[in-house]
């Protein structure tokens, strides 16, 4: 009897675990998906969902050839002054050194590393989109230029200066028609942990003091030119308690200051999360009146947290990702998603070759990593984009299709951020009006294939199918 027992236990055991195994084991059940393109019925164009922050170095042809083949409409020139391209350009306090010297005198500006680095941006096919303000402090034994300007008229009129410098040739400068101007970076990062007060980052100040800084200067700017694009804040906390976007609305609001664009950051791993406050921000934007400004995130990349209210994360990981086949599907899933979302633009954090940031090169040989070959997929994109009606695959698979000339593109990416996704999704493609009846050429990049060359031969229907693994991207050209 006590055998029997004993027997029984064990057994039970064994079915236990067994049946706890089953339970963890990954989803390997095949994913079918279906695509169909309406080439007649358009949307609205196809984004810049491919502008960057940064670029070539100056006088790199390796580097200024690759942005001209990418097609990269915008560069974001937070940052510049971190020893990339020199070091004394694009800040105010590297352009205009003294800050008590006359600002109406062409001799108290520094205008040189800065002319050759928007040269190399233009000469690169790519239009600067100038941050006015301060590269991020991060060192913590001194701070320098963080803090908010003794005079708040008079830094605006230095930022006039340097407008009237790109564009209207003043001080022996250019008639760039640089169109793009943001009012300083992240003032917001380290309001609510207060660090703002010992170890300042982005400004060494109240969030008050930069509503009230940020209104003269865009009233300032937006009068004397009132036919560009002023804007930010740039704020990175935009969930929860910590934000500060409400209160920055409610200021402008009240103070008649105008924005033309809202801009906003933010690091992840998921694009609902990045949908998610699209959204929260075009409400506000919405409820204080700013509903006709554009959008844009000019600063996003790959970062995974530890968990879902840590600081921290493990940037091993993060390094690795952000320039590997997962980071390349993660960030053509979020392109594709902010295509159909309430933003206007998206700028990749970062195109200079040495960062940690920057996926699309080996550091040490330059060769080109997957994320490279994402917005390599992204330039086929032409023209308006197209009804492209998908069923199935939710939250793994993402598309955008194009039309042009008669010619439709379809970029299908398929990510989840789930390490554990191994089954095979097909996804069956077709064209309204157009029935296949010979193979099309399509390009692949994920864990075996770099933007590879494969044949899809036509189903029976005039239709074709694509199989995908998880992390992999598919441009195809009808």
């Amino acid at each position: 009897m006590y055998r029997r027992i004993i027997l029984t236990a064990v057994l039970a055991l064994i079915a236990g675990a067994g049946a706890v195994q089953a339970q963890n084991q990954p989803d390997i059940s095949s994913l079918s998906v279906s695509a169909v393109i309406d080439p007649s019925v358009t949307v609205g164009p196809i984004k810049p969902m491919n502008a960057v922050n940064n670029g070539p170095d100056i006088d790199d042809e390796y580097q200024m050839n690759d942005f001209r083949i990418l097609n990269i409409p915008y560069s974001r020139t937070h940052d510049a002054s971190d020893g990339y391209y020199g070091e004394r350009l694009v800040d105010i306090s590297d352009v205009f050194p003294d800050f008590c010297k006359d600002p109406d005198n062409p001799a108290n500006y520094d205008f040189r590393e800065t002319d050759a680095y928007i040269k190399t941006l233009i000469d690169s096919g790519s239009e600067p989109f100038y941050r006015l303000g301060q590269t991020i402090e991060n060192q913590t034994s001194a701070k320098y230029n963080i803090y908010p300007p003794k005079d708040y008229k008079k830094w605006a009129k230095i930022c006039e200066h340097i407008i009237m410098h790109y564009n209207e040739g003043w001080a022996n400068g250019f008639h760039y028609n640089i169109r793009y101007w943001e009012i300083w970076n992240e003032a917001d990062l380290d309001q609510s942990s207060g660090r703002w007060e010992t170890n300042p980052r982005t400004w060494g100040g109240t969030i008050e003091e930069f509503h009230k800084f940020y209104a003269v200067a865009a009233k300032h700017l937006k009068k004397r030119f009132p036919d560009l694009m002023i804007g930010g804040p740039s704020y990175c906390r935009i969930q929860g308690t910590k934000t500060y976007f409400p209160q920055f609305f409610e200021y402008m609001r009240d103070n008649n200051v105008p924005i033309d664009f809202v801009s906003w950051h933010k690091y992840g791993a998921e694009p609902s999360v990045f949908l998610m406050e699209a959204d929260i921000i075009r409400g506000w934007m919405k409820e204080y009146g700013y509903e006709d400004a554009e959008l844009i995130l000019n600063e996003w990349n790959y970062r995974r947290f530890k968990n879902a209210d840590a600081e921290s994360s493990n940037e091993i990981y993060n390094r690795e990702t952000r320039r590997n086949i997962k980071g390349a599907a993660f960030g053509g899933a979020l392109m594709c998603a902010m295509q159909h979302a309430p933003v206007d633009m998206l700028m990749y954090y970062d195109a200079r070759a040495n960062t940690n940031y920057c996926g699309f090169y080996d550091y040490q040989t330059r060769e080109h990593m997957p994320p490279y070959y994402t917005f390599y997929a992204w330039s086929k994109l032409k023209g308006e984009e197209c009804e492209c009606k998908l069923e199935g695959g939710v939250g793994d698979i993402y598309a955008v299709s194009s039309v042009k000339d008669g010619k439709t593109v379809l970029m299908l990416v398929r990510y989840n951020g789930d390490n554990n996704t191994c089954n095979i999704a097909t996804v069956k493609v077709s064209v309204k009006g157009c029935s296949l009846d010979k193979a099309v050429p399509i390009h692949l990049t994920d864990y075996q294939h770099i933007y590879t060359e494969i044949p899809l031969f036509p189903n029976e229907d005039g239709s074709v199918s694509v199989k995908m693994n998880n992390n992999s991207i598919v441009t195809i050209e009808f």
